[in-house]
């Protein structure tokens, strides 16, 4: 068995280092100030003046931390998961203070929202693509329903392009790594005319995949009913990623401006990388698996049927369909600003057009037991937002506004199951809502600011959908498809009250209103499992302190959250034995989350920089009502009374990071810049019966960076590495039915040299 890192001493080590490094250095100057994206409001906001719990990571600061994805980001933000999903390459599964949606069934909308440039995705493939030429990127840490509407009931990710300058500008990054990558990255902008500004990012990045697939292993092939197909190996998950984004911009009037973003992307990742796992575990509906002691039943398992065993080495895997994904987003979006006397006028509409096709094994063995092959999925949506802003008097500003978003996306399913089976659903979903919202700051004194604001919700959903079986393989057509529609309305209000000590020192608490519509199931085996469920709300507290001190070189926040869900929507897979497993959706009831947030930023002298944060969620079922467990018409209470006791899915109860970035002046000019980072996420369930074998043991990652940049600071040469203690972990794990369990993602060392040069 692999070694583990000491993890208790690795956070100290690493203080300890950066802060010997600084010893000899002169007084630090100020922590620069960091603008929020998310308040629309008129004017400018630092994060130490909103009453909320958000983290803004600006374009240095993420050029620091060679981020490449949101995955990168998410490392630098406690009780925030920003994770892959891991079945499928290129979709997000976000969680944000243990709330998010654990699995890819397309139609269970994301309860923490991704906003880019201010417009909703609606369908989150490709949404985890490069933070190059990002001005910021934003994370809101619970409800954020007043300003962004609905289904951000855990919390919202905002990202911001940075737009064209007035002034010939260009910048080239390229990149080498190990497992092959590549990666060229580029931004050319200038004037056009005397009033249009224009702009051309180029992102091209490839990689092997971190999985090698040997389509093989121990086998006994005269029991092995799919025999063992010749179809190659290769490795999975890679990346071959185009990205393209042309900006114009244009200052039509003294006070109009108008910006327009165009953008497409094409990624060809490869296959996911399910691992099977190998056990002798029985999972139980109804019955508590943490204390299941494996090897007193038996499951229909490759190991146990098949005489298969997994591979030991966590990167290596052994399937019969190498797949593929292929991803492909086209969008538009207009920001028009309109600058009048009193206030501003912003218009934002958005286009964006999603083709989705994926090719898995979902088993992860060298054996046709489960496979998702050949599915495709497509997504149109158009968005429009317009919203009046105003700095009213010295002591009031409001926004007001509404909002409109529409999406239609079509998903069609194949299911190989035992080879003989080859099943398929088509679905096909309508989605509108309509929102209207206003939020207004009222100063009573000059230390005392009220905040009050809500936002009304109109929503449709339909689906017309063929049930699992039913339809043609190249889904031209199906024999039972079945209709239905729901709308829901919601007013959600917040209220909040904020109170400067000080110039340097403000505390708040806050009450906000979340609302998560309800949801259809595309992967429905039966009739009455299509849904909807009823919608989820949930009532946010929040109470904080947030404070600049030692003169300007020093901030620290703390928060408390507390978070009351009702009508709790939950997803699990249970077995069934027409299509091997089937998605369940239903209202689990009630739900209460707590924790505590803080973050500290120091500048101790001159070149040093100290950073870390640190959360923790404390989640419990109040009044839990379960489905039916043993699928025979009859709920348990037994069933229930156990369930309050589970422990939330991706919910590690402790996250932290402790970042250190050291900027060493050189006498001859320029200088040398050393960062460490380490995150750390403590043990979590990966489902919802709780089974340990499907349990994240707790783990940190370790990366660093060394970097020279010139005196002119226009190139930049780096070496860095990515969890250079090479921890063991995965993104998602899941029993496939009765079938198989499997685990997916995780990430191994990897390291590389970016050399940057800006003109």
């Amino acid at each position: 068995m692999k070694k583990k890192t000491d993890l208790k001493t690795t956070p100290t080590l690493i203080a300890a280092s950066v802060i010997a490094m600084a010893a000899a250095t002169t007084q630090a100057k100020e922590l620069e100030e960091v603008i929020v994206i998310s308040q629309k409001v008129a004017r400018e906001q630092s994060t130490q003046d909103i009453p909320t719990s958000v983290m803004t990571f600006n374009e240095g600061m993420l050029k620091d931390a060679f981020s490449v994805d949101l995955v990168d980001v998410g490392k630098m933000v406690a009780n925030a998961e920003l994770n892959n999903v891991g079945t499928y390459a290129s979709y997000p599964n976000f969680f944000i203070r243990g709330m998010g949606v654990n699995g890819s069934t397309r139609t269970n909308d994301p309860k923490v929202g991704i906003f880019v440039d201010g417009v909703y995705l609606g369908y989150n493939a490709g949404a985890l693509a490069s933070t190059f030429d990002l001005e910021a990127v934003e994370v809101l840490r619970g409800p954020q329903g007043t300003l962004l509407g609905r289904n951000v009931t855990g919390g919202a990710v905002l990202l911001k392009t940075k737009r064209p300058g007035d002034e010939f500008a260009a910048q080239v990054e390229v990149e080498a790594g190990n497992y092959n990558a590549l990666t060229f990255n580029g931004s050319i902008e200038g004037p056009i005319s005397d009033s249009v500004n224009g702009k051309l990012a180029i992102i091209k990045a490839d990689r092997d995949g971190f999985f090698e697939d040997n389509n093989g292993g121990t086998v006994d092939t005269s029991i092995n009913p799919a025999g063992m197909p010749e179809t190659g190996t290769g490795d999975k998950v890679g990346m071959d990623l185009l990205i393209l984004r042309p900006i114009v911009s244009w200052q039509a009037t003294e006070d109009l401006n108008l910006t327009l973003i165009g953008e497409y992307q094409k990624n060809d990742a490869g296959s996911a990388n399910s691992q099977n796992v190998a056990h002798n575990c029985v999972p139980i509906p109804g019955v508590d698996n943490r204390d299941i002691v494996c090897g007193e039943g038996s499951q229909f398992l490759a190991q146990t049927s098949f005489g298969y065993q997994p591979p030991e080495d966590k990167y290596d895997i052994n399937h019969d369909l190498i797949g593929y994904t292929e991803v492909e987003t086209k969008s538009l979006t207009l920001d028009a600003n309109w600058n009048l006397d009193h206030g501003v006028v912003t218009t934002i509409a958005g286009w964006r057009d999603v083709e989705y096709n994926s090719s898995t094994d979902f088993d992860g063995t060298p054996f046709t037991i489960f496979h998702f092959n050949d599915n495709k999925e497509t997504q149109d949506q158009t968005s429009l937002e317009v919203r009046y802003s105003s700095t009213f008097s010295d002591n009031f500003d409001f926004v007001v506004g509404v909002n409109y978003f529409d999406q239609e996306y079509t998903i069609g399913e194949r299911r190989n199951f035992f080879v003989t089976l080859n099943a398929a659903t088509f679905s096909e979903t309508q989605h509108s809502t309509l929102g209207v919202f206003g939020e207004m700051n009222w100063s009573i004194t000059d230390a005392l600011t009220l905040t009050a604001g809500a936002r009304w919700t109109k929503e449709d959903k339909e689906i017309d959908i063929g049930i699992l079986g039913t339809c043609e393989l190249d889904f031209s057509a199906c024999d039972n498809v079945v209709s239905n529609q729901k709308d829901w309305d919601d007013i959600s209000p917040k209220i909040a009250v904020s109170y400067h000590i000080n110039e340097d020192t403000m505390l708040y608490a806050s009450y906000t209103r979340g609302f998560a519509s309800g949801v259809f199931n595309a992967r429905a085996t039966t009739l009455d499992g299509i849904g909807p469920t009823d919608p989820e709300t949930v009532d946010s507290y929040e109470a904080g302190f947030k404070s600049t001190f030692w003169d300007g070189r020093a901030r620290f926040n703390l928060a408390y959250y507390l978070a009351e869900y009702d009508d709790l929507i939950l997803f699990v897979n249970n077995p069934d034995e027409n299509s091997g497993a089937s998605l369940i959706n239903f209202n689990a009831g009630e739900a209460e989350i707590s924790g505590w947030e803080a973050e500290l930023s120091l500048q101790p002298t001159t070149g040093l920089r100290l950073d870390a944060s640190v959360g923790t969620v404390d989640p419990e079922y109040t009044d839990i009502q379960f489905f039916d467990a043993n699928q025979d018409g009859v709920v348990d209470p037994a069933d229930n009374a156990l369930a309050k006791t589970w422990d939330f899915q991706k919910t590690p109860e402790l996250s932290y990071n402790i970042m250190g970035t050291y900027d060493f002046g050189l006498s001859s000019g320029g200088s040398i810049i050393t960062r460490v980072a380490y995150s750390w996420r403590d043990d979590y369930m990966t489902d919802l019966y709780n089974k340990h074998w499907l349990q994240q043991e707790a783990f940190g990652l370790l990366d660093a960076s060394l970097a020279y940049v010139n005196p002119e600071g226009n190139l930049r040469v780096a070496v860095f590495g990515k969890n250079l203690n090479d921890e063991e972990f995965f993104d998602y794990a899941a029993d496939v039915g009765t079938l198989d369990s499997a685990r997916w993602g995780g990430m191994p060392r990897t390291y590389g040299m970016r050399i940057s040069y800006a003109f």
